[in-house]
């Protein structure tokens, strides 16, 4: 008995001490992640980046209108244009309500890397066996990363506990180690009510806060199949599946929006309830960030007109041939 009180004296105190640091620099809500940032994206004109002035200034005309607070392009791993209305710079933090939701899908990829997770048709409940008797549990891994699940779980949050439970780390700590300290990237928080936790609200992984310049660097990973400044963070082909739709007529890829409504075929874009958007073009490797109050489609908003502007205006772009994008074998398989 007295080896068991022990035990469990044990167990208690390390539960504890887990949530102790899981809830480091944090209040009721929030968990800050404290980092130093890397040297910022180098800079370079538009001309020398190969996009028209004339076409951006169209996008800048458009996004004017539409309480924009800032519009950036990057391209090819450079930032190329930069404009702010008010106090907003390259470095703001902002709250990205749906952002979040890239970032278990880039860590899963993370994970592939490692071999810690090396099929994702593998069930939710290899992972996590107390789901094995929910409809959940029968999920897969490809299953939660498409957004489709038999049961009222978040699925972004779905893989955010299993991301915890493989690589034996709190979700925040992923995020920082194996993604943005890598990238240069700076503070970082994490909305969050209480640990990571099965509900059907969303989830903490998608309540992430960030500077505009880290974000840029998310669009870098998407627009060039995971790879930022040189390094690999996913394998190979890996985030071309990401931006995929995950099967006919289907608006969203893993982690992402995407669609043929645009100028280029493989536009994949993130939105945030409050009006932030980032779209990113791979072909063209083509990054564009817009913030700003939410857009509203009764005030004339058209959700192509900042990208296709400039996307048009952009070196290599061709015009879409009729019934591209619609090719079967372009879907991520399910």
């Amino acid at each position: 008995m007295k080896k068991l009180g022990i035990l469990g004296l044990v167990v208690a105190l390390t539960a504890i001490a887990f949530a102790l640091y899981r809830f480091r620099d944090t209040d009721a809500e929030r968990i800050v992640v404290k980092l130093v940032p890397g040297p910022s994206q180098p800079k370079i004109p538009l001309t020398e980046a190969g996009i028209d002035p004339a076409a951006v200034q169209l996008a800048v005309d458009y996004a004017d209108q539409h309480d924009t607070s800032a519009l950036v392009i990057g391209r090819n791993g450079h930032i190329v244009f930069e404009k702010y209305w008010g106090e907003t710079t390259l470095d703001t933090p902002l709250p990205m309500s749906g952002f979040g939701r890239v970032l278990p899908a880039l860590l899963v990829g993370s994970a592939m890397i490692d071999r810690l997770v090396v099929n994702l048709d593998e069930p939710v409940s290899s992972y996590l066996p107390e789901l094995a008797d929910k409809p959940a549990g029968s999920d897969t891994l490809r299953d939660l990363l498409a957004e489709r699940t038999r049961d009222t779980y978040a699925p972004p949050e779905l893989l955010a506990l299993v991301l915890e439970r493989i690589t034996k780390q709190p979700y925040e700590t992923i995020v920082s180690e194996r993604l943005w300290k890598p990238i240069g990237g700076g503070d970082l928080s994490f909305d969050r009510n209480g640990p990571i936790e099965i509900r059907a609200n969303e989830a903490a992984c998608c309540g992430v806060s960030a500077r505009i310049s880290d974000w840029m660097r998310i669009g870098e990973l998407l627009a060039n199949d995971g790879v930022f400044e040189g390094n690999q963070f996913t394998p190979p082909r890996y985030v071309q599946l990401m931006l995929k739709p995950t099967h006919k007529d289907s608006p969203i890829g893993f982690g992402v929006n995407v669609g043929t409504t645009f100028a280029a075929a493989d536009v994949a874009w993130l939105r945030s309830s409050w009006g932030q958007r980032l779209w990113v073009v791979p072909s063209l490797r083509l990054v564009i960030l817009r913030v700003g109050a939410g857009p509203d489609e009764s005030d004339g908003w058209d959700e192509a007109m900042i990208p296709d502007n400039i996307i048009r205006g952009t070196s290599g772009w061709k015009p879409r041939s009729a019934g591209e994008g619609v090719d079967p074998k372009k879907f991520a398989p399910h």
